[in-house]
């Protein structure tokens, strides 16, 4: 994405690596046999580092998947997807992103990981989202020593990391507003009744990449996602239009309102411009 370190000394004395000064140029020395990306991913074994250093250096350079046999982690998938789209994931083309990181969906990686990714497809689908939220100036807020969020706003939250993985049933990310915050569920393809009961009751935001539209039309269906606590859904646009015909078709406008009187369904185009008016105000914008 051209906006990294400039050379493998910057990486090699980053904080996170914890090198000692007298060993940094036999590192620097040994990683210069990582070149350009590829397609077919060509591997070869990191450098002898510690345990800890190891896992530095993959998640400050996540392109180093592409050359290392090594499962990747969900930050590097993003990171793949991104450099596939040649620009930072943000509402109008998250859904491009996922396309990009499914295996039975075009384009497939522009530079493919040496390793699939595994059963990680929730923390993928959780982190495209939170892409999207930091790309939109809500940034995924740091942890202390203690593993407990520094709030900063605006700014959202990780359910599902640090200390605040014993809230992670209530939802997958959190965005900080009154009168109670928002909480975000996010979903892949398909809804059926585990987005239904993600939302607990309290104030919730769906999010996902879903495909049936028939999941959605019917006064039933939008009944219950207003009693179980949602304010909007976000799908993808084409779904959305194909979800917003439907309900017409069923004369079922009159069920397709939120709580505030405004759209429960919305394009997942427009998701980090409604978080970006409530994060840190008032969920009545929304």
């Amino acid at each position: 994405m051209a906006s990294g370190a400039f050379t493998w000394a910057d990486v090699v004395a980053h904080p996170s690596m914890a090198v000692k000064s007298a060993t940094q140029s036999l590192l620097v020395a040994a990683l210069g046999a990582f070149g350009p990306l590829s397609n077919p991913s060509l591997t070869m074994p990191l450098p002898n580092m510690l345990r800890g250093q190891r896992k530095a250096i993959l998640s400050l350079c996540p392109c180093l998947y592409n050359q290392v046999d090594e499962r990747p982690s969900p930050r590097a998938i993003v990171h793949f997807c991104e450099i596939t789209l040649a620009e930072r994931i943000n509402s109008a083309n998250v859904h491009d992103a996922f396309k990009v990181q499914h295996p039975g969906l075009l384009p497939p990686f522009a530079f493919p990981p040496a390793q699939q990714p595994g059963k990680n497809g929730g923390a993928i689908m959780e982190l495209l989202c939170s892409e999207v939220l930091t790309n939109e100036n809500i940034p995924d807020m740091q942890r202390d020593g203690e593993d407990w969020p520094i709030w900063n706003m605006p700014g959202h939250v990780l359910l599902n990391e640090g200390k605040m993985q014993s809230l992670k049933a209530f939802g997958d990310i959190l965005i900080p507003c009154g009168p109670t915050n928002l909480v975000i569920s996010v979903k892949s393809e398909a809804a059926r009744e585990r987005l239904l009961y993600s939302s607990n009751a309290i104030e919730g935001i769906g999010f996902g990449f879903f495909k049936q539209p028939e999941e959605f039309w019917t006064a039933s269906r939008m009944n219950l996602y207003k009693r179980m606590g949602f304010s909007a859904i976000y799908i993808p646009d084409e779904t959305h239009s194909a979800v917003m015909a439907g309900i017409v078709k069923r004369k079922a406008e009159e069920h397709a309102v939120n709580i505030n009187g405004t759209p429960l369904y919305r394009p997942l185009s427009i998701f980090g411009a409604d978080m970006r008016r409530v994060v840190g105000k008032s969920s009545l914008l929304l």
